[in-house]
């Protein structure tokens, strides 16, 4: 497995936060009877309470979703289903995009681990990777 990265990943203290002023809003909005107040709060759990976690292992990306209530939802990229693979390589980290007809994953990695994203990928579709 390929440890990722998500660049717009909520910080833990944000997200309590938001927890708590959610909360703090939906009573404010039960006591004083205003539906308003109680959408506010319901908007403020249900933006910090949506996770995505993404891992690449030999077969393809596996992306997790967490939504309210703790449902998951679990989407499979495939690489023998991909139409192409674009790799921006950069000192530390790397960028890599799936493509799958006209809908792709954007996918932050650690540049050391390149070299087994392209083992999977050959063992899986040999096309996706065309040396240069």
């Amino acid at each position: 497995m390929i440890k990722t990265y998500n660049p717009k990943e909520t910080k833990k203290w944000l997200e309590y936060s938001s927890l708590l002023v959610g909360i703090i809003i939906i009573i404010w909005g039960v006591i004083s009877h205003q539906t308003i107040l109680l959408v506010l709060g319901f908007f403020f759990i249900l933006v910090v309470s949506n996770k995505t976690e993404i891992i690449i292992d030999k077969k393809g990306i596996l992306i997790t979703t967490t939504t309210l209530f703790l449902m998951k939802r679990k989407d499979r990229l495939n690489f023998k289903e991909m139409n192409s693979v674009e790799i921006r390589e950069s000192v530390e980290k790397s960028l890599v995009y799936f493509m799958r007809g006209w809908k792709g994953r954007k996918v932050l990695i650690d540049t050391v681990d390149l070299n087994k994203l392209i083992e999977y990928m050959k063992n899986e579709n040999p096309d996706l990777i065309k040396e240069e």
